[in-house]
């Protein structure tokens, strides 16, 4: 357990004590910046959904990019490579339309990195509540 409340395991989707460390261990700057994520991380991931449903590549691009900012600040490795990943496969379409199987797949990979969100999401929560609780 860190001397913060909040146990980090290997296994999560953030690193909440990392972040508190890096802000020299201003907990006030570091609750802030988790409410702005859980305000905000419904919002990208419909800019997500709605770039990818109207084939918008450099919607889509942005989006990703905003995501992925997101999710480093919180070191969410998880969902940086996911939006890596992604960004890598949109830019590598970028000249030509992409096919309905290139589509499928970046159904799937929106569909990974909002799931991934999602978990980095409920970690933030779970630690909230450690802290008000």
């Amino acid at each position: 357990m860190s001397d913060l409340g909040f146990t980090q395991q290997d296994s999560g989707f953030c690193n909440l004590d990392y972040l508190m460390v890096n802000l020299g261990r201003n907990e006030a700057t570091t609750m802030r910046l988790v409410g702005l994520f859980l305000e905000n991380y419904p919002a990208l991931s419909e800019r997500l959904n709605l770039a990818l449903e109207a084939g918008d590549s450099v919607a889509l691009l942005d989006a990703l990019h905003n995501i992925r900012s997101s999710c480093v600040l919180f070191s969410g490795h998880r969902c940086v490579d996911l939006a890596k990943a992604f960004e890598e496969s949109v830019r590598d379409h970028m000249d030509k339309a992409p096919s309905s199987d290139v589509l499928s797949d970046w159904k799937l990979m929106a569909e990974s990195l909002i799931a991934c969100m999602h978990c980095m999401a409920s970690e933030m929560k779970v630690f909230l509540a450690g802290r008000h609780g």
